[in-house]
């Protein structure tokens, strides 16, 4: 089955940058990671480009069918609660998920 990748983007205010990152890396994505059934979790941060977004999260995902699963359940709700709670009122984000559709597996 085809790969699965979830992009999160996401632009925090400077002045809760460093507490943002702080959240992000040693509770956020641990948790994303216990909850979802993704095989990792990866942080970027832009250098270059166009996008104003500040910040891009990559999860993988074995397949389309895990992502969903992941989708539809009650843990996604708790993430979306805890990271507004935390940042709702610091920062802008957006979602996309893709399917591999290149090299075939």
């Amino acid at each position: 089955m085809a790969k699965m990748l979830l992009h999160v983007s996401a632009k925090v205010t400077k002045e809760r940058e460093e507490a943002y990152n702080t959240w992000y890396n040693e509770e956020h994505c641990p948790k994303v990671l216990r909850l979802s059934g993704a095989l990792s979790a990866r942080r970027y941060r832009m250098i270059m480009g166009e996008s104003e977004y500040d910040y891009l999260t990559a999860y993988e995902f074995a397949d389309e069918e895990t992502f969903q699963r992941f989708e539809d359940s009650e843990g996604i709700q708790e993430l979306f609660t805890d990271y507004d709670e935390a940042f709702g009122d610091a920062s802008v984000r957006i979602r996309a998920a893709y399917v591999q559709i290149w090299p075939e597996e």
